[in-house]
């Protein structure tokens, strides 16, 4: 940043023209360019349960009681996390200024529009439950970003570098607010093999990776997790079920921008010129909202079970941009 504004100084000076400083008073502006956002992290979280005490797979009986025992079916929030590549898209905003010598205050709108279109197959797990589930019964847990969209409103302060020349330098500082919204895709599959599923199971000190193993060398595993019919149907029930995520997220963040640019006056009151920004926002977090499905069926944990929701957040939104502007002072 300080070796641009250098080069911007050192452009102004050496460039003659007369003085043609810009008279103070209103003036409007327009910007068209380019966005680019760095990588992003996402972490979800969620209240499911564990597979055995989905009261849609394993269900009760008339007395109440599950037909496997379920365990713990109150159990901390599930954890995961995602990383995604950055992203490029448009910026594009208007502007409503007023110059006062040196210094000009400004209320400005711009639209941010960048496109990751990234897919993350490596979701990293952060709790014993679904850790649980990897082992047991998942085949795929993977999540992606699309479109991260911004309406962004800011007040803006700039100091602009009078010199003989057309050739206008400029810096400045806003502050104000963005309404995010950002294209989510998460998919946790489970295996369709039923015998590569664990959940559930009726013997005794059950070895999984033992069973696991044989199965990835061609053996038959000496011990099956079932012993019962009733058992073997609920792993099958579980085979090839999705819990798929997919929605438009949303959040307001408050942020700042940076900003530098040089603009050439072409008339007396029209100006062309180049402006590089970087903004930094909050961390963004989505309200909950219900899968999609869960392990194919509604986002609940029975029929007459609570909502399960889940959110996602991430870390600071951040993006720079460079854009054409014109100006004209009224």
């Amino acid at each position: 940043m300080k070796k641009f504004l250098f080069v911007l100084l050192v452009m102004a000076l050496v460039v003659s023209a007369g003085p043609v400083w810009a008279k103070d008073g209103f003036y409007i502006g327009g910007d068209l360019g380019i966005a680019v956002a760095p990588s992003m992290a996402m972490d979800g979280t969620d209240n499911d349960v564990g597979t055995t005490c989905d009261g849609y797979i394993n269900t009760r009986d008339g007395s109440g009681n599950y037909l496997i025992p379920p365990g713990n079916c109150d159990p901390p929030p599930s954890a995961w996390s995602n990383a995604f590549d950055g992203g490029t898209g448009i910026l594009a905003g208007a502007a409503l200024g007023y110059r006062m010598g040196s210094f000009r205050a400004e209320a400005e709108y711009f639209y941010r529009g960048t496109t990751h279109d990234s897919i993350d197959p490596n979701t990293i797990i952060g709790d014993e439950v679904t850790t649980r589930k990897a082992k047991l019964e998942l085949e795929k847990i993977e999540g992606a970003v699309d479109d991260v969209l911004s309406h962004n409103f800011f007040a803006n302060l700039y100091y602009d570098y009078h010199s003989n020349s057309k050739f206008t330098p400029y810096v400045g500082f806003g502050v104000g607010f963005a309404r995010v919204s950002l294209d989510y895709l998460s998919v946790w599959a489970r295996r369709v093999d039923p015998k590569r599923i664990t959940t559930f199971r009726d013997v005794e000190n059950f070895d999984d990776d033992a069973y696991y193993e044989a199965l990835d060398e061609g053996r038959e595993p000496s011990i099956q997790p079932c012993q019962t019919t009733a058992c073997e149907n609920l792993n099958r029930q579980v085979a090839g079920t999705t819990t798929i995520g997919r929605g438009k997220l949303s959040d307001t963040l408050f942020g700042y921008q940076i900003v530098a640019g040089v603009d050439y006056r072409v008339t007396d009151p029209v100006s062309i010129g180049l402006k590089f920004r970087w903004a930094d926002f909050g961390e963004f977090e989505s309200d909950p909202r219900e899968w999609d499905q869960l392990r194919s069926h509604p986002s609940r944990r029975g029929p007459d079970g609570a909502r399960v929701l889940y959110k996602m957040s991430t870390n600071d939104i951040q993006f720079w941009g460079v854009s054409l502007n014109m100006k004209y002072q009224f």
